[in-house]
């Protein structure tokens, strides 16, 4: 929610709006694809199972990947989990540091001056330490992030309305600004495909209730959104903000709402943040600690391990502790490099992570399980609520994504070549 101001002011309240709109439908469309493929791979390994064959399931997206693609497909989509929550986590510990330092110099009256890149390295440290000891204390601590969330969106929204200019909704208009920065922020925003095969697991196998879910999950944050972007886009006009860079917009909404408002989006901020890096920095780390777990497993036979099996040189604290060190060490650097990295790097997770991993595996998963229906010799059903259209719907749903992510591709490499 930080970054969607920044990317939409230029754009305006009517592109913003179409264009979260266009995140939404690509968002809904990718969870259920993601959704039938889960529900298939169950099937199909159940089907297994009563055949003596084994075979993974779809419980988690990695095992669906790796049920309809195998091997070569789960390893993709491990690379891009990785790359989506490493640019994330990059982003929120670069925006982290910088709100450190922020907050030092005013309750110091600038008596004090920590660098952008101690406060990066302190935000880092703190959700490491946290998910370290497991998911139930940064959990406690993501509540906290939540509620100040969720209280001084209320607030902004309660002391904005009134303030809105409409004149700054309908008077500005700049189409060509969608693509890729709002496209990419939006569809980031909006991204919980991951989920759905757990959703599906919680809700007991039932394709049905899970499309609802997901239907009134991804229905929420659009509402949400749109009230905070016409707050924001009412509130600050285009021209007041020439010559501010993008991050500093959320700055200036505090500054022409008044004192209050200054002081929500202030701490709106922080618990954007806090909160986001939260649910990030846990995901990466235990992200990490599984891949080290499978090198494990497949190194049995290695001489270092035990008469147990399991690797004898870490034990349970130190395997977290390492995972942490591996997952958020490159984050610290990479702030410490690029200071003013956070939106470049949602930007570029939102197209190059999100939409290959949300849009064009699922896609080709898809393809691939629908197939292996056909070649067992018990008949597995269509689940309901299929995403309809055929295989005709998933190439396009594959074309679409492939357009969002090729000139992005072709654009970063021709800046590396020159």
């Amino acid at each position: 929610m930080l970054a969607l101001p920044a990317e939409t002011l230029d754009s305006g309240f009517g592109p913003t709006l179409s264009g979260l709109i266009i995140c939404w439908v690509f968002t809904y469309v990718t969870s259920l694809a993601v959704l039938e493929s889960s529900w298939t791979a169950l099937q199909l390994a159940s089907v297994d199972a009563s055949s003596s064959e084994g075979g993974s399931g779809g419980s988690s997206f990695l095992s669906m990947s790796r049920r309809a693609l195998g091997v070569p497909g789960e390893i993709v989509t491990g690379v891009l989990f990785w790359f989506l929550l490493t640019a994330i986590v990059v982003a929120y510990t670069a925006e982290g540091g910088q709100l450190i330092s922020q907050f030092v110099d005013e309750i110091s009256s600038s008596s004090i001056n920590v660098p952008t890149a101690i406060g990066s390295a302190v935000f880092a440290f703190f959700f490491g330490a946290l998910g370290t000891f497991g998911t139930s204390r940064i959990d406690a601590i993501n509540r906290i992030f939540v509620l100040g969330l969720v209280s001084t969106f209320v607030g902004l929204v309660g002391f904005g309305l009134p303030q809105i200019d409409v004149s700054n909704l309908i008077n500005h208009k700049d189409w060509t600004k969608l693509y890729p920065n709002l496209i990419s922020i939006g569809i980031l925003s909006f991204g919980a495909q991951n989920v759905v095969p757990t959703l599906l697991n919680y809700l007991g196998g039932d394709p049905k209730r899970t499309r609802q879910a997901i239907l009134f999950g991804s229905l929420s944050p659009l509402l949400l959104y749109s009230i905070w972007e016409s707050v924001f886009l009412g509130i600050v006009s285009v021209d007041g903000v020439a010559g501010e860079s993008k991050m500093e917009v959320v700055t200036v909404l505090g500054e022409t709402g008044g004192p209050i408002i200054k002081d929500l989006v202030e701490i709106f901020s922080a618990c954007a943040i806090g909160s986001s890096m939260a649910g990030a920095s846990v995901s990466l780390v235990d992200f990490f600690e599984d891949a080290n777990d499978k090198f494990v497993q497949s190194h049995k036979s290695d001489p270092s391990t035990d008469e147990n099996g399991e690797a004898a040189v870490f034990d349970a604290p130190s395997k977290r502790l390492l995972a942490a060190f591996c997952a958020l060490g490159p984050p610290v650097i990479l702030a410490y490099s690029f200071p003013d990295i956070f939106l470049v790097a949602l930007e570029e997770a939102g197209l190059l992570g999100g939409v290959s991993l949300y849009g064009i595996l699922p896609a080709l998963s898809l393809l691939s399980l629908r197939r292996s229906t056909t070649d067992t010799d018990t008949p597995i059903p269509k689940m309901p609520g299929r995403v309809g259209g055929g295989d005709t719907a998933l190439y396009a749903l594959v074309g679409v994504s492939s357009l969002l992510v090729v000139p992005e591709v072709i654009r970063l490499g021709s800046m590396v070549l020159s």
